[in-house]
């Protein structure tokens, strides 16, 4: 009897270790989906960023694009005379204004970058002005007219410094972008440890659960062998 009352203890004891081992369980897997939720939203962010800095490149490159295709057709007026080449210079002036304003909105997180996107719609404005200036020439004293202001605007390198200011954003969103793709994939990398680790967790809490729920059968069933073992037996009387 004292056997099968040591043996139900343990049992007990037993259970009660696999219960807290269960909590246990549970309170990890939750710490886990919260740790796994904050790593996806960092990871969401720096890969947000890194989208912006790779948009800021693609429309620096059209800037320059543009930029390059004004004064394309602004040369072809100044030797021909032809109006047909003003229609698509004004129209590439408004679109350089409108990416400028777009690179601007991109980059309003970074100081410095905003100082050097204001410098570019000066300068961009100043080469606008002197092409300006070429076109209003040849139309009133025609190309001689307009290679003398040519000559003149030439000396001031507005162009030079266009390249070199669009150069030194590219640079900074070049670096920035590197920074954040490495973020992206440092956080993609522990998103998804954390994710094999939830689920190892969640593996070990089902096995958990199912332990606990066997060993309460087989405790149920043998404290009800020990209370029919206990229970005193009724023999009839004897006259």
């Amino acid at each position: 009897m004292y056997e099968t009352h040591l043996t139900w203890l343990r049992r007990i004891l037993a259970g009660k270790g696999l219960i807290i081992a269960l909590i246990v369980g549970f309170l990890a897997v939750e710490s886990i989906v919260a740790a796994c939720f904050l790593s996806l939203m960092h990871f969401k962010t720096s890969n947000n960023w890194a989208t912006r800095n790779e948009q800021v490149l693609i429309e620096l490159e059209r800037v320059r694009s543009i930029v390059s295709g004004a004064e394309t057709h602004q040369r072809g007026y100044l030797i021909t005379g032809s109006d047909n080449y003003l229609a698509p210079y004004r129209e590439a002036l408004d679109m350089l204004q409108e990416q400028i304003r777009r690179i601007g909105s991109l980059t309003r997180d970074n100081n410095l970058q905003q100082d050097r996107v204001a410098y570019l719609a000066t300068q961009v404005d100043q080469r606008s002005d002197e092409m300006e200036q070429a076109i209003a020439l040849r139309q009133t004293k025609g190309l001689p007219g307009a290679k003398s202001i040519v000559t003149q605007n030439q000396l001031n390198r507005t162009m030079d410094t266009i390249h070199d200011i669009t150069e030194q954003i590219r640079d900074e969103e070049a670096r920035v972008l590197a920074r954040n793709r490495a973020d992206s994939e440092a956080w993609a990398l522990t998103t998804g440890s954390l994710a094999l680790v939830f689920f190892l967790l969640n593996a070990v809490v089902f096995a958990l659960c199912g332990v606990v729920m066997k060993l309460a059968l087989s405790s149920h069933a043998q404290t009800e062998r020990l209370v029919d073992a206990l229970r005193p037996s009724t023999t009839p009387a004897t006259r």
